[in-house]
């Protein structure tokens, strides 16, 4: 099976974040091409059980619509991935908050190709786990970049909030965060990324903000939270 390097991209990419509607593939791997060049890949890639197609997303996100179809790995990209073990399918229904982790990543996408961000790293679930001084850190993606023009490199630990999670459950994860920060030596991380929560609403905006007041004041900044919708208005 012969594959282009757009192919092996993609596989790739759905890999690392379990799901990907088809506007986030268009997104990352198709900039300013014709969309039928992508749909003709994807129904190529989905015949060769490369990748899976799930069922048409529902809700619209980043480059988003009732029509976009949702993709995860199929058995034969598992197996071109060297992965180990008996192919399964990942989920059997689409996952929204992993579609929303992809929301983020992209609006990155789309400050490198407007020339103001160049992408050095990024992790997604699990690879962006770690344990820092006894805290587990468990945030939904890592991002590390470096701003054109300015020379300045900045990392992010990005949690994805959809408003489900309890105030207590989020107050156990901000004085993670600060104990991480407090604690971290070099032997644990080379530098201790910003944390940034994205949220739904205003209202969850300001009971997050809350939290982090009083869970971690000294780290106002460092800890923020910002409305999900906003958010591509803050990459730079």
């Amino acid at each position: 099976m012969r594959l282009t390097t757009r192919d092996a991209s993609i596989i790739e990419t759905v890999n690392r974040f379990g799901q990907l509607g088809s506007g986030h593939i268009w997104d990352i791997h198709f900039d300013n091409t014709n969309k039928n060049s992508m749909d003709r890949v994807l129904k190529r890639l989905t015949a060769q059980k490369l990748l899976q197609r799930i069922e048409r997303r529902l809700v619209g996100g980043n480059g988003g619509g009732s029509g976009q179809y949702v993709y995860q790995l199929g058995s034969m990209g598992h197996d071109f991935l060297g992965k180990r073990g008996k192919f399964t399918p990942a989920h059997r229904t689409v996952k929204h908050h992993m579609l929303e982790i992809v929301d983020a990543y992209v609006h990155f996408i789309e400050a490198e190709q407007a020339g103001s961000i160049r992408i050095l790293n990024y992790l997604t679930e699990p690879d962006a786990h770690l344990d820092i001084a006894g805290a587990k850190l468990r945030p939904d993606l890592f991002i590390e970049y470096e701003l054109i023009g300015r020379g300045e490199i900045q990392s992010l630990w990005i949690e994805v909030d959809r408003g489900f999670e309890s105030l207590a459950v989020i107050g156990s994860m901000v004085g993670r965060y600060a104990h991480a920060m407090e604690n971290a030596t070099r032997r644990d991380i080379e530098t201790v990324p910003a944390v940034l929560f994205l949220v739904p609403d205003e209202r969850r905006q300001r009971n997050i903000q809350g939290v982090i007041r009083r869970e971690a004041e000294k780290y106002q900044g460092i800890i923020s939270v910002k409305l999900a919708s906003d958010f591509v208005t803050s990459v730079t």
